[in-house]
């Protein structure tokens, strides 16, 4: 009898007990996973998938989605290009929720397609709205996310979170947000901006939404994209220091903003930055987080990478682990 008459019988067996395999090496772990997005020649992008330990999925931004006149610029958008077919390739179908950092197309662009084409259960950012007048570009961002979090709220799936809150997203994880706060970060006096550094992006970026997420021993913390300046003027003088002390860090503003006060504060053992090649090598959180001892990822040269942990002790892989 011929073998290929089995082979379907053969390949189905096989996926069922690879799914199953898969089910039991990820119970009871969390797992992060820093996407690597293409360099669209827009923004920068972040899109983190958060594998919860009891079993559902969250997504911690989602990455560049450009709207063009016809489809998307550079026809990528993160959600259709890279974030479904993650999910898929693991057998997750649905998306208990997603957190947005702030309302820029290069964090929320994917979840314009996601919302549509993929289930999707709740959604929680800071609440903030930009108070001033922009550019043509800003505002039509700006106003694009407003519309976004409407329809997530008429839906009665939309929550808006600020510092102190705890957000009850599985059993075995704390997470509390620690930034911003509630009457949200303003120009912090003193502070000196670049002439491209309107207050539609700068404002934007400081009031992201940052959180804590605790899993036993292990701490992750992913502070969005407040700026530097933000970050030692605003954001740290708010914070119980301690609080932002962790194993896993995700670079703010992808690595392009940072300080020392900063690296030390969280002084960690990992930190992944999630930029384009054209920007990899030049970052500025790079050398202040290796003279604190951390490890440094950045998606541009390590691809993807990716921390899992049992609550005890956590492992690191990436794509191209050994480029620098």
């Amino acid at each position: 009898m011929r073998l290929s008459r089995f082979l379907p019988i053969l390949l189905l067996c096989h996926c069922v007990f690879a799914s199953v395999c898969h089910a039991e090496d990820t119970k009871g772990k969390f797992i992060l996973t820093v996407l690597n997005i293409p360099d669209v020649q827009r923004g920068a992008g972040l899109a983190i998938v958060l594998q919860m330990p009891g079993g559902q999925t969250w997504l911690y931004d989602t990455g560049s989605g450009y709207p063009a006149e016809q489809g998307w610029a550079g026809d990528f958008n993160t959600g259709r290009d890279l974030i479904v077919p993650f999910l898929k390739e693991r057998g997750i179908t649905e998306l208990e929720g997603v957190l947005i950092s702030h309302a820029h197309y290069d964090h929320f662009g994917g979840l314009i397609w996601l919302k549509d084409n993929f289930p999707v259960k709740h959604l929680i950012d800071s609440g903030y709205e930009f108070p001033g007048i922009s550019s043509p570009n800003y505002s039509g961002e700006l106003r694009h996310y407003s519309l976004l979090r409407d329809e997530f709220k008429k839906r009665g799936i939309y929550r808006e979170a600020h510092a102190g809150d705890q957000l009850l997203l599985d059993d075995q994880l704390q997470i509390e947000v620690l930034a911003p706060p509630k009457g949200f970060f303003a120009n912090p006096e003193g502070a000196v901006r670049a002439p491209n550094d309107p207050p539609a992006h700068y404002l934007v970026n400081s009031n992201s939404l940052g959180i804590r997420i605790q899993h036993g021993s292990v701490v992750f913390y992913l502070p969005g994209d407040i700026q530097s300046e933000d970050i030692d003027m605003s954001l740290l003088p708010s914070l119980d220091l301690a609080k932002i002390k962790c194993n896993v860090l995700i670079a703010p503003g992808h690595g392009i903003h940072g300080s020392v006060k900063f690296a030390e504060a969280t002084h960690p053992e990992v930190s992944i930055a999630s930029a384009f090649p054209r920007y990899a090598r030049g970052l500025k959180s790079t050398p202040e987080l290796r003279a604190v001892g951390a490890k440094t990822y950045v998606t541009g040269l390590n691809g993807w990478v990716r921390v899992t942990s049992d609550g005890k002790t956590y492992t690191t892989e990436a794509e191209h682990p050994d480029a620098k």
